[in-house]
């Protein structure tokens, strides 16, 4: 998917759902797109909509992925050690230190010099999950599986991470109606139990840093690691505590359902219970807080 650049910052807009409008998460600016661009938006997001029908034919799951990637585009990174790696992506960002692509079974960070301790933070902070039984461990798979790294010719390296044919950055799926909110709900639940056994707060679990597989809603934690700290330490102005998670968790279910991730979430069109539970605080721990959201699911939504 092509990117939009800010005038006023160069920073990536971002384009909402509806793909009319470009929005800059940098600097706030707004652009409204032209008639060209529309099309090309809600194309590309009325196929991303698509896959969250759940189709279970393989071939047909496998037709519409294939049709998706018609929007791909490349890139080519040339390597100290003389090869070229060559990057065919369906979506890339940018964030303060560089780059993001998403390839169809990587994810590849292109940090920039002055980020290349960033680089090795993600990897340090990955090696610090852990597990609270061998039943549990399953859920590894839905954080980042580092495969390698390059350094490039002009300074610069790459970070690379594996992840499943069928998992897109959630960021991607726009605005999503309360019922598939509730499961990306559940799942990140899960993840925030890993992080508080862990002792570790993710201070940006976001849209931008979630991936989902559509078929099942399962959402993995892949982005921005370099900024993952041990729970109640410092961290600039702030401290970090494991209940960041779970506010990570209510602002990015905001944000799915068309709200602003600071505003309060209401409307004829999610149940009471789903909305009070976004606008709740946070319990004080992650299992508590799976506890509470296992009930007020079932008074949204039934057994």
């Amino acid at each position: 998917m092509k990117n939009m650049k800010c005038k006023n910052c160069a920073g990536t807009m971002y384009i909402d759902a509806s793909g009319m409008t470009a929005v800059c998460p940098y600097c706030g600016s707004t652009h409204v797109l032209n008639h060209e661009d529309t099309d090309y938006y809600k194309n590309f997001y009325r196929q991303m909509h698509h896959f969250l029908t759940g189709s279970l034919d393989d071939r047909e799951r496998q037709l519409r992925a294939d049709k998706l990637w018609e929007y791909a585009d490349s890139v080519s990174f040339p390597c100290t050690d003389g090869t070229t790696v060559e990057v065919r992506y369906l979506y890339s960002d940018t964030f303060p230190n560089g780059e993001i692509y998403v390839s169809r079974k990587n994810i590849i960070y292109h940090f920039n010099r002055a980020a290349a301790p960033e680089a090795e933070l993600f990897r340090k902070n990955v090696a610090l999950l852990d597990y609270p039984s061998a039943d549990t461990r399953q859920l590894s798979q839905f954080f980042p599986k580092i495969t390698g790294g390059f350094e490039l010719t002009d300074g610069t390296s790459l970070l690379v991470l594996s992840k499943d044919m069928e998992e897109y950055p959630l960021g991607l799926f726009g605005v999503l109606d309360g019922r598939h909110v509730a499961w990306i709900i559940s799942r990140m639940e899960n993840l925030c139990c890993v992080l508080e056994y862990s002792g570790l707060v993710h201070p940006s679990i976001s849209t931008d840093t979630l991936f989902i597989n559509p078929f099942t809603h399962q959402a993995s934690l892949y982005g921005n690691w370099w900024e993952v700290g041990r729970n109640n330490t410092p961290s600039g102005a702030r401290v970090l505590r494991t209940t960041d998670n779970l506010v990570g968790l209510r602002n990015t279910a905001a944000r799915l359902l068309g709200f602003s991730a600071s505003g309060k979430v209401s409307g004829d069109h999610i149940p009471k219970a789903l909305a009070d539970f976004i606008n709740s605080r946070p319990k004080s721990d992650a299992y508590e807080d799976f506890a509470y959201w296992d009930n007020m699911l079932i008074k949204a939504y039934g057994e």
